[in-house]
């Protein structure tokens, strides 16, 4: 018997990667469009509920953490999931050195490794020209 899993992942390839052909061969492409976008969501939103029990969430904080992952998406490069762990860890590292270091200038160490590496590579490390 054939599982359905492959079946669906493949035509939730097919929609992300040829939505016109996905379409002429049947698949109903926004349907799946729509049906992958709330399940995301939803995880984001189960995930956001777990995380708000163990950390403190007050108004404010999306502003706090937009220039980390601006930063994030800078050096890892756009679209890449390996990019943004890994720049994560950068900038995670040198946030938190600069900090133990250099308290006063602990902003200004976030934005080092973001213009060395648009300086260098501005695509980013894993990102696509």
């Amino acid at each position: 018997m054939i599982s359905a899993k492959p079946v669906v992942r493949a035509k939730i390839r097919a929609a992300i990667d040829n939505p016109q052909m996905a379409a002429g061969m049947g698949v109903n492409v926004p349907f799946i469009s729509m049906g992958v976008f709330c399940l995301g969501a939803f995880v984001a939103g189960i995930a956001g509920v777990v995380g708000a029990g163990f950390l403190s969430l007050y108004p404010g904080l999306d502003f706090e953490i937009i220039p980390y992952v601006f930063i994030i998406v800078i050096l890892g490069g756009l679209g890449s999931l390996e990019g943004a762990m890994l720049g994560s860890l950068i900038v995670g590292l040198v946030d938190n050195f600069g900090k133990a270091f250099m308290p006063e200038l602990s902003y200004f160490t976030l934005f080092v490794p973001m213009v060395i590496m648009l300086s260098v590579k501005p695509t980013g490390l894993f990102g696509k020209s």
